[in-house]
């Protein structure tokens, strides 16, 4: 017999579908949401891959169950369709830490310099940036560019610090960072490791440079999934969302959170309910201003450039 719970899910899963149906929409769900939410999903992904595959689509409507900066680069590669995002405040301490201004200070005294800007931030920061990375990807597009150049890196200094380290490149850098993530010391991760020995370790670059150095493997979301797939063991260090996600999918693997504290309130805001209502009533639309759409949609093309060579 369903719990009410489970009643009230398989309630609101068929509305989600016949809602989807009705206003033909493509729900998009992050890897770090719910495990309810990813059930009404078609399809679950990091940031990237989640606006890249709506691009392969027709649809009219896109909601995006995640945060405000996912939902502007859905909308930023499909300007044509309408993108809600699943719920208005979701937003992002990381990409918020900074503005514009700060950036522009940088920039006056490094007029010359590229400016790296990572895809999960604000998308006036985007647009002000010469080229856009990942965290899957940052240390290539480090490597691709000029050597005689400046390299200005925003906004989350253990992303740069990773790039810089694995790279060689001196990087400059703001004191931006995701308390998800920079809350992990690396006496935390030497102790999980003692605990369970025969584990790998994969973690995302958000993390400390002293804690990626503990790693076996850091990497992006899915590119985690992957590692996940390929290993029996694996501790999972990263928020906790996609732990879980990979704990429903692979329940005869060994897989261990790095830590229950890796929780994004901001991620967890989106509930089944809410991504439902959301749809329902087309809410929290995401527009883009046509000359930041122009600029940030230019940074993000020169990443796949650069990635070209």
């Amino acid at each position: 017999m369903l719990t009410a719970t489970e009643t009230l899910d398989a309630r609101l899963i068929e509305k989600a579908r016949n809602l989807k149906k009705q206003k033909n929409c493509l729900v998009l769900a992050h890897n770090y949401q719910t495990l309810a939410v990813q059930s009404i999903a078609d399809y679950v992904g990091d940031s990237l891959e989640m606006a890249l595959k709506a691009t392969e689509t027709r649809h009219d409507i896109i909601l995006l169950c995640g945060i405000r900066i996912m939902a502007e680069t859905a909308k930023l590669l499909n300007p044509e369709k309408k993108v809600l995002l699943s719920h208005a405040g979701a937003g992002c301490p990381l990409s918020e830490m900074k503005k514009l201004t700060d950036l522009k200070i940088l920039q006056n005294r490094h007029p010359e310099a590229e400016v790296v800007c990572y895809v999960n931030a604000t998308i006036d920061l985007r647009a002000a940036s010469t080229v856009t990375c990942t965290s899957g990807n940052i240390c290539r597009i480090i490597a691709a560019l000029d050597k005689e150049r400046e390299i200005i890196c925003i906004p989350d200094r253990n992303l740069g610090n990773w790039a810089a380290y694995k790279t060689g490149r001196d990087l400059i850098m703001w004191d931006g960072y995701c308390s998800v993530h920079d809350q992990i010391s690396a006496a935390e991760v030497k102790k999980v490791r003692e605990k369970f020995p025969g584990h790998l370790l994969a973690v995302h670059p958000e993390c400390s440079l002293e804690v990626c150095q503990l790693a076996d493997y850091v990497c992006s979301t899915s590119q985690m999934i992957e590692y996940a797939k390929e290993h029996q063991k694996v501790i999972i260090g990263t928020e906790i969302g996609l732990y879980r996600q990979l704990a429903c999918h692979y329940p005869e693997k060994e897989l261990i959170p790095l830590s229950t504290r890796m929780s994004c309130a901001d991620m967890s805001k989106t509930d089944l309910e809410a991504a439902v209502d959301t749809l329902a009533g087309e809410l929290n639309e995401v527009n883009i201003p046509p000359l930041q759409q122009e600029k940030a949609l230019r940074s993000l093309e020169r990443m796949f450039l650069l990635l070209e060579k």
